[in-house]
């Protein structure tokens, strides 16, 4: 009887297999050096935040103790009453009052409610704290121009409404100061608009609470800001530690907020909601094209999930499908409608 025939191992089946190995090795180290794009959750306390935006409306309704606003361009008031107002150094009654400005002038309204921001067109927005002890005070500064219709509110104890201003030509006169009183009961109506650069700084009353929704977000958010002495950039964040959800791959990454934060979007990135208290509180949502953080601005390391991250979720989605399709299977079969061999 002929023996069997002496089976021998293959030089070409040792390569396959090295390849298959080095291909595959090379292959996840690529996925992991690759971060595309992804949609992101963010909840960040911060100082100060400055962004480019299209939304046509800023700020929600909200009660001033004292507004002070650098910048107005134009201002018009109907009294409700006719009240005493002093048009550099000369005392006047009038029922109505128009004036006209320019980046220098400004004023100070007190005991007055706000409607909130129209935007004319594209501006460059910046919410800051100044002071975080001061939880119901703050600036808002803008690179573009705005307007608001103001009412006043009825007098309180200690807080009588009333405005200042400098700067202005009342009825095309001179340039000069302009103040006055608003009526007792409130009710009189107020419209401002600002210059291109203007500044507001908020003083809210009582438990008058200020935020909003949905502002579409157009640049990168780098929540820094340049140290004028050394020119080094300094983190704005404050606690609580900022945090980043990816969405598609289910990653929560809690940030240090002694670290800076660089926020690059990709389309339809939203300033989600905003609240003033400790700070300038913001929920961001959309998709991002990069996300990075460090200790300083060389150290900055990026934090979006890579390519293989994005695959290792898929295969969990993936992996379902053979068991599914087997107890179909054995659902099916159990039936008797698959037939017999």
């Amino acid at each position: 009887m002929d023996s069997e025939p002496e089976k021998t191992f293959r030089p070409w089946v040792t390569w396959l297999i090295g390849g298959v190995w080095i291909a595959t090795a090379l292959g996840v180290w690529i996925a992991t050096r690759i971060h595309p794009a992804t949609t992101a959750n963010l909840s960040v306390n911060t100082r100060k935040i400055s962004f480019l935006t299209n939304a046509s409306h800023i700020l929600g309704p909200s009660n001033e103790e004292q507004l002070l606003v650098s910048g107005v361009s134009s201002l018009q008031i109907q009294f409700s009453n006719p009240q005493n107002v002093i048009v550099g150094g000369s005392p006047t009654h009038l029922n109505s009052l128009k004036a006209e400005g320019d980046s220098q002038a400004a004023c100070t309204f007190y005991q007055v409610r706000s409607g909130g921001f129209e935007v004319r067109g594209s501006a460059v927005i910046t919410f800051e704290v100044v002071d975080v002890s001061k939880a119901r005070s703050f600036s808002l500064k803008s690179h573009g121009s705005m307007s608001d219709n103001l009412s006043s509110r009825p007098a309180e104890p200690g807080l009588r409404p009333g405005f200042e201003c400098r700067g202005l030509r009342v009825n095309g006169g001179q340039k000069g100061e302009v103040e006055g009183s608003f009526s007792s009961t409130g009710g009189d109506s107020i419209y401002l608009a600002t210059s291109p650069d203007a500044r507001l700084d908020f003083s809210l009353a009582g438990q008058s609470d200020v935020t909003d929704t949905q502002i579409p977000v157009l640049n990168e958010l780098r929540f820094s800001e340049i140290e004028p002495r050394t020119s080094e950039e300094k983190s704005v964040l404050l606690k609580p530690a900022p945090e980043v959800f990816f969405e598609k791959v289910k990653q929560k990454v809690t940030l240090d907020p002694a670290d800076l934060l660089v926020i690059t979007p990709k389309a339809n990135f939203y300033l989600r909601q905003f609240t003033v208290a400790d700070g300038v509180h913001v929920s961001l949502r959309g998709a991002v094209r990069q996300i990075r953080s460090g200790a300083g601005a060389r150290g900055l390391t990026t934090l979006m999930p890579s390519a293989f991250d994005h695959l290792d979720n898929a295969a969990r989605i993936y992996g379902a499908i053979p068991a599914l399709v087997a107890l179909v299977l054995g659902i099916l079969e159990r039936m008797g409608l698959l037939g017999k061999k």
